[in-house]
């Protein structure tokens, strides 16, 4: 009889497989459905392309939308936690606020197969993951604005309404940049927001920018 180290070592190894499996077939969706959609896209070709049979995707996912919405779930979850731990408290917040916009780059940059499949495919299909984010989104840059104007480093104005002019202006130009074969291609959105809708808010008390 097998001893219970021996059955959890197994049983860990057993998930440790089951893991991975469940990222190559999400990786293997991610790159068909930023090349040809996702209505284009059948769970056929997934298992042709990942080398799993139909059964098995159907196993880990009972349907293509519940694996599009793990693809752009992660995604935005990734997005969130990368705002999250450049937002720093001990930081000016001009400062965290470029900090908090090259995060998202940069994660969008790493993974531009899941920016595509989030700005190509119809809102509708995760409409509450995206307003869900979205929101958290605003308000992370809500709540540094209004630091920046407390401190007198930006000019007053309405923090909400600044925060999704910031955004919309973001998500524009992500769309815009998504189809430029660039090899890093949100690289221009920081400077872009910064010199033209930031810079010109800034006050003669505010620190100078770190770069």
């Amino acid at each position: 009889m097998e001893d219970k180290k021996t059955i959890s070592i197994r049983a860990l190894r057993k998930e440790k497989s089951k893991e991975t499996d469940q990222l190559d077939i999400l990786d293997t969706a991610s790159k068909l459905f930023a090349s040809k959609g996702i209505e284009q896209t059948s769970m056929s070709d997934i298992a042709d392309e990942s080398g799993f049979s139909v059964g098995k995707i159907y196993k880990f996912f009972p349907s293509k939308k519940s694996l599009f919405l793990d693809i752009v779930g992660d995604f935005l979850e990734h997005l969130h936690n990368s705002s999250l731990e450049a937002n720093d408290p001990d930081l000016p917040p001009i400062d965290r606020l470029k900090r908090v916009l090259q995060a998202a780059i940069d994660v969008a940059n790493s993974d531009p197969d899941r920016v595509l499949i989030h700005l190509r495919e119809s809102p509708s299909l995760f409409a509450e993951l995206k307003i869900h984010y979205h929101d958290i989104y605003a308000v992370t840059i809500q709540d540094i604005l209004t630091e920046a104007m407390e401190a007198g480093h930006l000019k007053t104005n309405d923090p909400m309404l600044l925060a999704i002019m910031l955004v919309g202006a973001v998500d524009a130009l992500f769309s815009y940049l998504a189809n430029s074969g660039e090899e890093a291609p949100f690289s221009p959105v920081p400077p872009l927001v910064f010199d033209h809708l930031i810079s010109p808010l800034l006050t003669e008390s505010a620190p100078a920018v770190k770069e």
